[in-house]
């Protein structure tokens, strides 16, 4: 199999903000295992801010931007060295991926990121995988490395996507371990509770937002499961279930609805009548402008925007035809009206549904 394995900041470092090296090297000996076994093993790490705080003995709390960037550059040297090391001993290389939302947001650069992680793979090459916390600005950051590995696995048609951190699971509203979901609703986002630590940048909630669109839309199983308990990782692997699973569903979509629907952040958005929000879910029908209210934000032809109902939720996202001036003018309009309006008409659809996925 192949299998997407993320690790949190609660892992791989002490309260102190300094590497548990005892914590990552079982870990990593365990994947090495994993990988003697036949399995592909990608690493989505999280950890350098913490270890940077770690080595420069601060705490985490309260940094601006620019501090967490610069610390994240000491602590990711840090953290990598530990991983050449410890894959070192297994006679196993690593090749280092840092990414940002802007790289995504190309349908060319996603591609390249495949075939990158790709080729890696093929030459025996562990990929570790982070956000490039020192280039990122707040607007491109993905807040959470679960967010990153669920794209990774999307991306490389993972079989599994394991999320290792220190508790057993998702834990319901009476305190007990939820062993499967197979779908996320509001019921299982009310259980997820906090922040996370003050190490990471994520919680529960991000998680459950990971699983939902694996399940739905990529046919990927998900896990959470604790990375301190040795031999969890085998567990899965063998198809045991040490803490909670997310059951993916049939529906497989293709690689360019997996970067619409999963690659990038969306520039802009549409405002639907229930009449369009009914012509995409239940239908599978394109965007029309008779069913557009409105457009926000500022994007223009071929960019990403969210299509949400009358309350605001995110419904579809898609690749628009028109620009987001274009959209405010034909929003309402039956589409043999668009060239009267616009003087021009070079689609009928805001977003062809080929172009459309159903969030």
């Amino acid at each position: 199999m192949r299998i997407v394995v993320k690790l949190g900041t609660k892992l791989l470092t002490e309260k102190s903000g300094l590497l548990n090296l005892k914590s990552m090297g079982r870990i990593i000996g365990e994947l090495g295992q994993l990988m003697d076994a036949g399995h592909e093993i990608i690493i989505v790490s999280s950890g350098a801010i913490g270890a940077g705080c770690g080595v420069l003995q601060i705490s985490p709390d309260k940094l601006y931007l620019r501090q967490k960037q610069a610390v994240a550059s000491i602590g990711q040297t840090e953290l990598m060295k530990v991983f050449k090391e410890f894959f070192k001993k297994q006679n196993r290389i690593i090749g280092q991926i840092l990414i940002t939302s802007s790289d995504l947001s190309s349908r060319r650069s996603y591609l390249n990121i495949r075939n990158t992680i790709f080729t890696l793979l093929d030459m025996g090459v562990v990929p570790v995988i982070n956000e490039n916390d020192t280039v990122a600005v707040e607007e491109l950051k993905f807040k959470d490395n679960d967010k990153i590995a669920g794209i990774v696995t999307a991306k490389v048609d993972a079989d599994k996507l394991v999320i290792l951190t220190d508790v057993k699971g998702l834990y319901d509203d009476k305190d007990c371990l939820v062993k499967e979901v197979k779908k996320v609703d509001q019921k299982i986002y009310d259980y997820a509770s906090g922040k996370g630590s003050e190490l990471s940048m994520g919680g529960m909630k991000t998680k459950l937002q990971t699983a939902k669109k694996l399940i739905k839309l990529c046919g990927a199983n998900m896990y959470i499961a604790d990375g301190t308990k040795e031999g969890n990782l085998k567990s899965i692997a063998e198809g045991k279930n040490p803490g909670t699973e997310f059951i993916a569903g049939d529906k497989i979509i293709s690689q360019k609805k997996r970067w619409i629907a999963y690659g990038s952040e969306p520039r802009g958005k549409v405002f639907l009548d229930r009449g369009a929000v009914d012509a995409l879910t239940e239908k599978n029908r394109s965007l029309l402008p008779v069913g557009v209210q409105k457009a926000e934000g500022s994007f223009s032809h071929g960019d990403l925007i969210s299509c949400v109902n009358q309350s605001g939720t995110e419904i579809a996202r898609g690749l628009s035809n028109y620009s987001s001036r274009e959209v405010g003018k034909i929003a309402g309009l039956r589409s043999y009206r668009i060239k009267e309006k616009l003087g021009y008409m070079d689609y009928e659809e805001v977003i062809h549904r080929d172009n459309l996925v159903v969030i």
